[in-house]
């Protein structure tokens, strides 16, 4: 019974996130919180209704409880939260590798590899002098630290 409880919860609780958050992600929302609305909405309409969030609930409890004994334990939680884990980074690096593939053969060559553009360098190189300093260093991630505690605070109430 506490199992089903926890379990319970916890769906309960990723919808109940999930929702309000993709209803303030906007046109140009995360990614991922997209497509997971996307998977919501079965019938394409833009709309999701209780019948499609319960039917995703119920294929996503399934998901979850790899023995089906009607159940999720936190090993399965923890092995499901881990193989989204996976796939995401699987699903970056095959994107970071065919970005750097630039004659798409499949492999990076010396001169793919050494030609790649390093933005982040040529940030952090204000004078560009082909130098980052320790002082530039320190302004790089000064404003670094500056976007994320404003991207962390959200947006300022008009």
């Amino acid at each position: 019974m506490k199992r089903i409880t926890l379990a319970t919860v916890s769906l309960g609780a990723i919808a109940a996130i999930a929702l309000p958050l993709a209803a303030n992600a906007g046109p140009r929302g995360h990614g991922g919180m997209k497509a997971y609305m996307a998977q919501m909405d079965t019938n394409g309409d833009g709309d999701i209704s209780k019948e499609e969030v319960e039917a995703f609930r119920a294929a996503k409890f399934t998901e979850i409880d790899t023995n089906g004994d009607g159940q999720v334990s936190p090993e399965e939680m923890t092995a499901h939260h881990e193989a989204q884990r996976a796939k995401r980074r699987a699903e970056r690096e095959a994107r970071m590798f065919a970005k750097m593939d630039t004659d798409g053969d499949g492999a990076i060559s010396a001169e793919e590899f050494n030609t790649h553009q390093m933005p982040g360098f040529q940030k952090a190189d204000a004078d560009g002098d082909g130098v980052v300093t320790a002082e530039e260093r320190a302004a790089m991630q000064a404003q670094m630290k500056e976007r994320w505690s404003k991207k962390k605070a959200g947006p300022t109430p008009q």
